[in-house]
């Protein structure tokens, strides 16, 4: 049985008044909202420059995550410099250099102080040779031992290289005045023998001392630049 058709449908989109309309399946509500999930297709996609292509070698999986970001703005795989921690590194390293294998009077054993920086270092160690200079002065050739005496006891036990200076120091006046006292014998018998004449020798006594403050101002331009440095002659007692 044929049906008239609609003049105001003459395509026949509006639906019969014989047909009931159908209402949608439990199942298939209306979306509440969600967005699509994005599709791995550029093609379907021309105008999207951030959909994925799964042919490109480069393109990273759809399920594999990139390493998340690091704290602090900077990412620690990124380069083996960045970051705090290769400061850290750094500053653990700083300071005067080992000790060369050859060298003299160096203490090999384990420090318990508080470690000092190196510039503290290199100043202390530069005082320790200088005191030595300043102690010939002010007490006319014996008390050379003075200053390095204090510093080595100050930081004997927090750096090896104030440790080292202030020893090579010490020991050189040690040896000095060891030596001025024998001279100082040898002239006055001799000055005793010779009624007087031998006590003109007397400034062969101040010899040693002399010779020290040359060391000693080597010792400090030395001890200023890092270097371990050995005095050419030294008795070392004390390491």
């Amino acid at each position: 049985m044929s049906q008239t058709p609609n003049p105001h449908d003459p395509y026949g989109t509006e639906p019969s008044a014989s047909v009931p309309p159908q209402s949608p399946a439990p199942h298939e509500d209306a979306p509440s909202g969600d967005m699509p999930a994005p599709t791995s297709d550029p093609a379907l996609h021309p105008h999207d420059p951030f959909a994925l292509d799964p042919s490109d070698p480069q393109q990273p999986a759809p399920d594999q995550a990139g390493p998340a970001p690091q704290p602090g703005g900077y990412d620690q795989g990124a380069s083996p410099g960045a970051g705090p921690a290769h400061a850290n590194a750094q500053q653990t390293t700083s300071g005067p250099a080992a000790p060369p294998a050859d060298l003299k009077g160096v203490h090999e054993g384990a420090l318990s102080g508080q470690p000092v920086s190196d510039s503290d270092a290199r100043l202390w160690s530069l005082f320790a040779h200088l005191s030595a200079i300043i102690g010939y002065i002010v007490g006319v050739g014996f008390l050379g031992w003075l200053g390095p005496l204090i510093i080595f006891l100050v930081y004997k036990d927090r750096d090896r290289y104030v440790r080292y200076n202030a020893a090579e120091a010490l020991n050189a006046a040690i040896a000095v005045a060891i030596l001025s006292v024998v001279l100082w014998i040898g002239i006055a018998i001799i000055g005793v023998i010779t009624l007087g004449i031998g006590f003109l020798l007397s400034p062969i006594a101040y010899i040693p001392a002399v010779v020290h403050c040359i060391f000693a101002i080597v010792g400090a331009v030395k001890s200023n630049q890092g270097a371990w440095w050995n005095y050419p002659v030294n008795l070392r007692l004390v390491k």
